[in-house]
């Protein structure tokens, strides 16, 4: 679906947006944020975690909005596909270091911990109760904006292709796409080109982390 109809109109959109100075590309990362709250654009997505920065710096007053979505593919938005970093458990290590790391991730989970964490950097918080607890402490109401990424991850139940990425070598693929894309920002190919190649390269990155890990 990388290099489909509708993946490549929107693009393509972009393609135009950028010739018109309209979108402005700055990096891979969040690096727009600075011209953002400098007052340079008008408009900026970025990680909810972006919120506490945005607020601190900026000398205006600004609003949190929903992602947009195009009414030609879809009536509503579907729920928003998460990301960010992850902890994870390796195997090896003896019962009682599993038994500490079960009771460390027991009380990053607490409800009271996730609650703090969230509101603090404007992550999601992991469960429900730490959402409820937020909204009922006033937080949401003192700062507005701040629940948009919890409605977005929450309005609908997820599908099979909203719940997440589960993919092999989905660093270096990531990478891949990032390069297509600036080819078309720079205008060195057309968004079916560069998709096309995109799924060409990452296809085979597939097929070898296919084979690597049988």
């Amino acid at each position: 679906m990388l290099n489909g109809p509708a993946q490549v109109a929107h693009l393509n959109a972009m393609a135009d947006w950028a010739k018109e100075g309209k979108f402005i590309y700055t990096g891979r990362r969040n690096e727009g944020g600075a011209n953002f709250r400098s007052g340079e654009c008008a408009l900026f997505t970025e990680s909810s975690a972006g919120y506490a920065g945005i607020k601190a710096e900026a000398q205006f007053e600004f609003d949190v909005r929903r992602l947009p979505y195009w009414s030609a593919l879809a009536s509503e938005p579907q729920n928003t596909i998460i990301g960010g970093a992850s902890l994870w458990v390796m195997e090896g290590h003896d019962s009682a270091e599993y038994k500490g790391v079960g009771e460390f991730l027991s009380y990053l989970s607490s409800s009271a911990v996730q609650a703090k964490w969230h509101q603090d950097t404007g992550y999601l918080p992991i469960t429900s109760e730490a959402g409820d607890a937020t909204r009922a402490s006033g937080f949401y109401d003192e700062n507005p904006g701040t629940d948009v990424a919890v409605m977005q991850m929450t309005a609908k139940q997820p599908t099979a292709n909203s719940k997440g990425l589960r993919l092999g070598s989905f660093d270096q693929i990531r990478g891949i796409i990032d390069e297509e894309l600036e080819a078309i920002w720079a205008g060195d190919k057309t968004a079916q080109e560069a998709m096309d190649s995109a799924k060409e390269r990452g296809d085979a990155l597939l097929r070898r982390f296919e084979q690597a890990s049988r």
